[in-house]
């Protein structure tokens, strides 16, 4: 590997030689309208074929220039054309510096309206419409019309696009239907290493990454060969905020109410950036804090055996949540056609959650008495994500094309943070017991696997729909939970610790252009990565005579925040039987002051040094090595045909552990494979306004880091062995994508489109005989690569401003988008399903309204069910639940200067459901969030 690098920066250095010292004449420039930089302008040279389109910051180069006069068109939605005439000489680079360019506008009091509202759309269109693969583009502004509050959120309102959600707030995105794990989301261009609590997956949670550091996303729907592949469904792309062309400060001061937790929630923002009198050095600092109080209620039905619940858990979350990030850029501009650039990015979640969680065990019914107990967990814990990055790069316009190189270090981590104490650092739990209990023995059977409560819809008195029902299983109608009758059961230390490092990641890109209607481009890709991954989860139990009960902690026990309102948007009461918990300094203290008298119960305990917890425990080498070939031909004015092939090459080391003869016994695995990736797309201008894209892909999925652990353990007595599988191949698709759009004149688009992709090797958790260790016969239970699956899919949507109506009604406006979708796989057992995560529907419908500085958006999401877990039966697949929000964002411009802005957050307040089967009838999960209100302002000079 060692040589292949070196051969490749070889050649990398040698192209930088020969190209740059290559000199013919060239125009640059920068465009933007009164205020802000204009991405996506076409610019087009009257007479001639040549046609190029200002990047992300505004700027353009034209290249391989003869001498000569020239008129340059520089077109944008909602702009006037701008005619621009050039004189170039020999052996000149033409500097046109800033070109303005002014708004459409019917009268003077549309100018106020458009010039703070309508660029937003106009942005995002003009870099779609002009890309050559079949992509949507959010600008930085449009995202701040709407209270999305990390970057998951962002993205939620983009056709094909639906997200995960925690306590409330979006966290993993999923494209087109696929997993999350199914989709490539990078940081301008970068995949990012991932780090998350429970996940083992390559999914990037997005929690921990505000929305003010964003300057565009693209949302990709179809790859060209110089993207990362490593995306099925497609790829996010968060490109941050780059300096400046003037000196400008912006903050942002806002304050606001959770009415769930009854606390408020408060957030700053700064962003300061520009470049000096010569124009050559350019800065930005970008800083955003978010503190947020929020409180959630929960019920979760735990089921063994059959639908029967043995174990309902009401869980009542209260928290605070802080969110930091911080971006720095800093640019310098060597010469007309080089810049160099540094860039660094910190993001950290952290995440002080205190949770009580009473578990009403119905399987431990004594018959005799129609008691059972109930168990209070108090929970503590701080929940910390720390994203770092930095990166070194450079761009260089030649005489007949452009390179940029990039070199980045990324380091993602997890981990919990010192509670009770930095030793044992951990999601902390201790757990009381009360028994004796009376329970309604109508709500109890016993159908073969013990005592059970069920669902009407199986027969029992368990009644999601009526509360009083649901909640009605106490035979003492005025049952309260009592400290003094609360022993002491056991203590649990969980603890994870996950961080994912891209060492190094290089990448290198040269541009030629051939002719006005040819332009070549290859490049080169490398990253070192290395992960990391470490979990136990230990129980101890009291070992010096009796244990206490939760009353000898009195002076630390308190009443439960919000006890008394839990779940108080079903109208339920179940509340009101929550009797006195620990506080969190109580909790810390009972460790403390007891830890003497605990000991550790290694048979509940899941750790290596009990020869547990292999899945878990596992370490990820990782070197990825890219190279791409493409070519854009303009065949006429219309028609333009990008088409090229990626090579991937994936050499992963894993470490973990196997318990052979009940030794802990080290084991690593390799594996290569290389990823050939053919792409071709077609883009078909009928006209200036509509387009008509077609593109067919190759693209691929790397295998989850924690399917691919060596890590397993053998039973003898059952000759089974339950582990990873480091052999698994990637899963590849091959996707073909129609799309056709109209852009409407006045900052709108409607555009509909089809997508299909057929997909090989996807992977499940698969049961099957092998040989293991020289034995013959051995059960495995592992993942496995499955037969082919496919998808399919409908994507509709409009964006239209209502300036056609009368009066009033000319300054509202709609955005409507909706995405159909079916799909089927094939499990192991024969079982013909839909693929995981895949919902029969996704809709957004936004209204808004325009006038002069008032702004106003209303807007609705709604995503259909999925499974997320497939059985080998509907009664006992796991689906996450439709779920619809609507939330609100308003602004006033008072200046140009001042700008008061309210948002409010789910107002619906609509519950997450996990259920059961494909109806509701037997909900295994149910939250609440609350509604959530902002109130601030933002300046900006």
């Amino acid at each position: 590997m060692k040589t292949i690098t070196e051969k490749v920066l070889t050649l990398v250095f040698i192209c930088l030689i020969v190209f740059v010292s290559a000199q013919k004449q060239l125009i640059i420039g920068t465009v933007l309208d009164d205020s802000q930089l204009l991405p996506g302008a076409s610019i087009k040279i009257k007479g001639s074929s040549k046609n190029v389109v200002t990047d992300g910051e505004g700027k353009f180069t034209i290249n391989d220039i003869k001498e000569g006069q020239y008129n340059l068109q520089i077109s944008y939605i909602g702009y006037e054309t701008s005619i621009v005439n050039v004189d170039v000489k020999s052996g000149e680079t033409v500097d046109l510096g800033v070109l303005k360019l002014s708004q459409k506008q019917k009268s003077i009091d549309e100018v106020v309206v458009t010039g703070s509202l309508r660029n937003t759309e106009a942005k995002a269109l003009n870099l779609q419409k002009n890309a050559v693969n079949i992509s949507n583009v959010i600008a930085s502004d449009g995202i701040g019309k709407l209270p999305d509050r990390n970057a998951a959120e962002t993205v939620q309102r983009v056709q094909g696009v639906s997200i995960e959600r925690d306590q409330g707030e979006g966290r993993f995105v999923s494209l087109r239907g696929l997993p999350p794990f199914w989709a490539s989301t990078t940081i301008n261009g970068n995949r990012l290493p991932t780090a998350e609590e429970e996940t083992t997956s390559r999914a990037t949670a997005f929690d921990f990454f505000p929305t003010e550091l964003i300057s565009y996303v693209h949302v990709n729907k179809s790859f060209t060969p110089d993207m990362e592949a490593d995306g099925i469904g497609g790829g996010v792309n968060f490109i941050n905020k780059t300096p400046l062309m003037k000196t400008e400060f912006k903050a942002t001061l806002g304050s606001g109410y959770n009415a769930k937790a009854d606390k408020g929630v408060y957030n700053i923002g700064l962003m300061y950036g520009g470049r000096t009198k010569d124009k050559k050095f350019g800065y930005l600092i970008n800083f955003a804090h978010f503190i947020r109080n929020w409180s959630t209620d929960n019920f979760e039905a735990r089921r063994s055996g059959d639908q029967g619940v043995f174990r309902l858990e009401l869980r009542d979350y209260n928290g605070v949540r802080k969110t930091t990030g911080i971006n720095t850029a800093f640019e310098y501009v060597l010469s007309p056609k080089s810049t160099l650039y540094l860039k660094g990015m910190y993001g950290t979640l952290s995440d002080d959650e205190t949770h009580y969680k009473h578990r009403v065990r119905f399987d431990k019914l004594s018959s005799a008495n129609n008691t059972a107990r109930v168990e209070l967990q108090n929970i503590h814990n701080l929940l910390i994500t720390e994203l770092t990055s930095i990166s070194l790069g450079g761009i260089h316009n030649l005489s007949k094309g452009k390179i940029d190189w990039d070199l980045s270090y990324y380091d993602n981590r997890f981990k919990y943070g010192n509670i009770p104490d930095k030793a044992n650092n951990s999601y902390y739990v201790i757990k009381y017991t009360q028994s004796g209990v009376g329970i309604n023995p109508d709500y109890i059977s016993d159908h073969g696997n013990g005592p059970r409560a069920y669902w009407k819809a199986d027969g029992g008195k368990l009644d999601y729909k009526n509360a009083d029902q649901l909640f009605g299983f106490y035979s003492d109608p005025n049952f309260k939970m009592d400290a003094s009758q609360m022993r002491f059961t056991d203590l649990e230390f969980y603890k994870v610790f996950v961080e994912e490092k891209d060492k190094i990641v290089a990448a290198f890109n040269h541009e030629i252009n051939i002719s006005d209607n040819l332009t070549l481009k290859y490049g080169f890709k490398y990253r070192d990565k290395e992960r990391n991954a470490r979990f136990s989860d230990i129980f101890y139990n009291w070992t010096n005579g009796t244990a206490p009960l939760l009353s000898d902690m009195s002076q630390y026990i308190t009443a439960q925040a919000n006890g008394s309102k839990y779940l108080s948007e079903m109208n339920a009461h179940i509340g009101n039987t929550f009797g006195p918990v620990l506080s969190t300094e109580g909790m810390n203290q009972f460790w403390f002051q007891n830890n003497g008298n605990l000991k550790i119960n290694p048979t509940d305990s899941e750790a290596l040094e009990y020869n547990k917890a292999l899945g878990r425990n596992f370490d990820v080498f990782e070197k990825h090595a890219d190279a791409y070939g493409m070519g854009t031909y303009k065949l006429n004015e219309k028609i333009t045909i990008l088409g090229g092939i990626r090579l991937s090459n994936t050499h992963t080391k894993v470490k973990g552990y196997n318990v052979i003869d009940n030794v802990l016994t080290p084991v690593e695995n390799t594996k290569n494979y290389l990823a050939v990736l053919p792409m071709i797309h077609v883009k078909y201008a009928l006209n200036d306004k509509t387009n008509l894209r077609f593109a067919a892909t190759r693209t691929f999925s790397r295998p989850n880091f924690g399917d691919l652990t060596p890590g397993g353990t053998y039973i003898e007595a059952d000759n089974e062995f339950k582990g990873g599988n480091p052999n698994l191949n990637p899963t590849y698709s091959l996707n073909f994508d129609l799309m056709g759009e109209y852009y409407f004149s006045n900052v709108g688009i409607l555009s509909g489109g089809v997508f299909y992709k057929s997909i090989t090797d996807p992977i499940f958790q698969d049961s099957f005989i092998g040989n293991y260790n020289g034995m013959n016969g051995v059960q495995f239970t592992a993942p496995n690569n499955g037969k082919a699956a496919w998808l399919g899919g409908i994507e509709l949507g409009i964006t239209k401003r209502f300036d056609f109506l009368p009066g009033f009604l000319q300054y509202f406006g709609t955005q409507l988008n909706a995405t159909f979708m079916d799909s089927k796989m094939e499990k192991p057992s024969g079982r013909t399903v839909k693929l995981p995560y895949q919902a029969k529907e996704l809709y957004n419908i936004q209204l808004f309204f325009e006038k002069k500085g008032f702004n106003a958006r209303l807007a609705y999401n709604y995503k259909g069910k999925y499974a997320v877990e497939y059985a080998e039966e509907d009664l006992n697949d796991s689906y996450y639940g439709k779920y619809a929000s609507l939330d609100f964002g308003g602004s006033y411009q008072f200046t140009k200067h001042l700008m008061l802005y309210a948002d409010v957050n789910n107002i619906l307040n609509k519950p997450l459901i996990y259920h059961f089967g494909k109806d509701e009838t037997r909900p295994e999960q149910v939250e609440y969030y609350g509604v959530r209100c902002n109130l601030g302002i933002k300046l900006n000079f």
